[in-house]
């Protein structure tokens, strides 16, 4: 079955995801569980830190994923690692997280559900035939908050805790709504996310990104573009605000 990405398939990927991630039966099931598995659950992480609360609607009751439709954002909660590796992630699951600056244990067809929900379009993730093109989609702006040593709340740009390995510099680029790929199970015929493998917010261009940078950013470990920007960041294990505000035009 040709794979497509949710842009592609916009009509049917809003039914599947108007508030809700598309059921993927035993798959699901895998995932879900992998999820109740790890460690941070949302209860130890705290409450999101934001300025509003009372506007938050949570997306799943287990998982750390939050709407506000008022502000028009995504509301998640995680941890920060410590990145041994040039980067693949920004945000995944903390048991691939070796490669992340966060580990958010959210589905990113839950957070894809949640930028709809704001307005936010996806576009389509990276394509290397017949020749390069660059994820697409409304670009989103990424807020860290957390609070330091002495309880005092702290915020950030993403890109600030991320740098070039070689210029050192911090990332300039917003990430963009590529949308991964919704395609089927060819078992069970259910609808299957493909960015529900981890592919929450990426550094690195990958076909099945969630988001995505939209600029070219090699795979290969020994051609990666970025690694965490360590002077930034607060220690491993810092609950973490992360606030994702679709850029509307």
């Amino acid at each position: 079955m040709a794979k497509q990405s949710l842009a592609e398939k916009q009509p049917e990927a809003e039914k599947h995801l108007a508030l809700k991630p598309p059921a993927t039966a035993k798959w699901e099931g895998d995932v879900t569980k992998e999820i109740g598995e790890l460690k941070a659950g949302p209860h130890a992480l705290g409450q999101p830190l934001v300025a509003h609360p009372e506007n938050l609607v949570r997306l799943d009751p287990k998982q750390p994923i939050w709407v506000d439709r008022k502000d028009k954002q995504v509301v998640l909660l995680g941890q920060v690692c410590t990145a041994g590796y040039p980067l693949e992630f920004f945000a995944t699951y903390s048991n691939r997280s070796y490669e992340a600056v966060l580990s958010i244990n959210a589905k990113p067809s839950i957070v894809h559900a949640g930028l709809l929900a704001v307005g936010a379009t996806p576009g389509h993730p990276v394509r290397f035939q017949p020749k390069f093109v660059p994820p697409s989609g409304t670009a989103v702006a990424i807020e860290v908050r957390w609070k330091d040593s002495h309880g005092k709340v702290q915020s950030a740009p993403a890109q600030q805790w991320i740098r070039n390995i070689q210029t050192k510099k911090a990332l300039e680029s917003n990430w963009v709504f590529a949308g991964s790929i919704l395609t089927h199970d060819e078992k069970t015929h259910q609808p299957l996310y493909l960015a529900d493998s981890g592919e929450l917010i990426c550094v690195l261009n990958l076909p099945t990104a969630m988001l995505d940078l939209p600029i070219r950013s090699y795979a290969a470990l020994e051609s990666r573009l970025f690694e965490a920007f360590a002077e930034h960041l607060p220690p491993a294990g810092t609950p973490t605000t992360v606030v994702l505000k679709p850029i509307l035009k």
